[in-house]
């Protein structure tokens, strides 16, 4: 049996077809159809590679920066993981005299543990991190953020080993007769338990930050992130309840491959699509509107903002060694609360008396090697900031 990829139909898979014809078992055999999403998509992801490259690159741009560039790169690299994944448990690549006859590394770690729950997990990662800063006005970086996907991955590592060890007669084994991996009833559900219950534990999260207030449309982008892992999960779900052996059709491996991935890439790009276009190609003013959002917003308090100062002039000060959090909080160096952060009333604060507790105050410093200065416009400096490091 080949295992090439082909824009035709090889002649291994005509016979390949022919066989389970007469086995009662009709199939599409992989061709041209099958190689032309695998080249779209993999383009798609070499062109977001690129995009990643220049993010982090520019992590320092504070529009950017505020999307925390790590968790969205990570994305990016988790998805790619999740596409190889779905080549080979959808069924679009010959397995034969391949690696990719094990079913566990691929189908099972790659494309499930490793791909969707991992994305499901550092959504609502993302989303912590806000829940935290704006309601519970604490920290970012504490065991706190940590601790829960700590036990989270501990438990998706538990399950993944007693998986493993099972025998693949009750869990999923290669079949050459079909040259597919075919997955046990049983243990296709738990997987889906396990993800649905993940999708559950994102949607907590995401509802306590559904209400945030922020020049950053955090709540809405994860919101309709929530709602895209849903549809992604839920067309899963309703494919391998009813159609078990969906990867011999090709419209259905097909379609269940490109939702996958039109949601993976559809996800970033509603989160970093507005900030990256504008870091390419309208920087300096689009900071200035940035800024100028931020005062709008009410979040000239938490951020220092002088009221008075123009657009193109709007300076935030610091005199702190570490620049902490640009884009959510700011720290009380005495006179505030055990955490060490003030009250916020839905994302900004409000009261006058929050004015004259802040002490520490935020720059953006015009740095003499920056490659964002310019002849005008915001100064920012490129410090540590806490959001940036998610």
């Amino acid at each position: 049996m080949g295992n090439q990829i082909s824009f035709t139909v090889t002649e291994s898979e005509l016979q390949r077809q022919k066989a389970n014809e007469r086995a009662s078992t009709p199939m599409d055999p992989r061709g041209k159809i099958d190689a032309i999403m695998m080249v779209v998509f993999a383009s798609i992801y070499s062109f977001d590679f690129l995009t990643v490259l220049f993010l982090l690159w520019n992590r320092n741009y504070p529009p950017l920066k505020s999307k925390g560039p790590i968790i969205m790169t990570l994305i990016i690299l988790i998805s790619m993981i999740w596409f190889v994944g779905d080549l080979q448990g959808n069924g679009h690549l010959p397995l034969a005299n391949t690696p990719l006859t094990n079913c566990k590394a691929f189908g099972f770690w790659m494309r499930i543990l490793m791909g969707a729950c991992t994305i499901c997990a550092l959504t609502a990662f993302r989303a912590y991190g806000l829940y935290r800063v704006f309601f519970l006005n604490l920290p970012y970086h504490t065991v706190g953020l940590y601790l829960p996907f700590v036990i989270y991955y501990a438990c998706l590592l538990i399950y993944g080993v007693v998986c493993q060890v099972l025998k693949p007669e009750i869990t999923v084994m290669y079949l050459p007769s079909i040259d597919i991996c075919k997955y046990t009833r049983p243990f296709k559900m738990s997987l889906f338990v396990f993800m649905w219950l993940s999708w559950v534990a994102m949607m907590g999260v995401f509802w306590k930050i559904r209400n945030i207030k922020s020049s950053f449309n955090e709540g809405r982008e994860m919101l309709i992130s929530c709602g895209i892992i849903f549809g992604a999960l839920l067309s899963a779900t309703v494919m391998n309840v009813s159609r078990p052996l969906y990867p011999l059709s090709l419209s259905l491996r097909v379609i269940t491959t490109v939702l996958n991935h039109f949601a993976a890439n559809a996800l970033w790009w509603i989160i970093m699509a507005v900030p990256m276009y504008n870091c390419m190609f309208n920087r300096q003013e689009y900071l200035n509107r940035w800024i100028l959002k931020l005062r709008k917003d009410g979040l000239q308090n938490e951020y220092d903002i002088d009221p008075n100062a123009s657009g193109n002039h709007s300076r935030i000060s610091s005199s702190s060694n570490n620049a902490r959090e640009i884009i959510l909080h700011s720290t009380i160096v005495g006179g505030g609360n055990k955490r060490g952060f003030l009250p916020m009333n839905g994302g900004s604060l409000q009261s006058k008396e929050s004015d004259s507790r802040l002490s520490s105050q935020y720059v953006f410093l015009r740095h003499s090697e920056s490659p964002f200065n310019g002849d005008r416009g915001i100064d920012y400096s490129q410090g540590s900031r806490s959001m940036g490091a998610m």
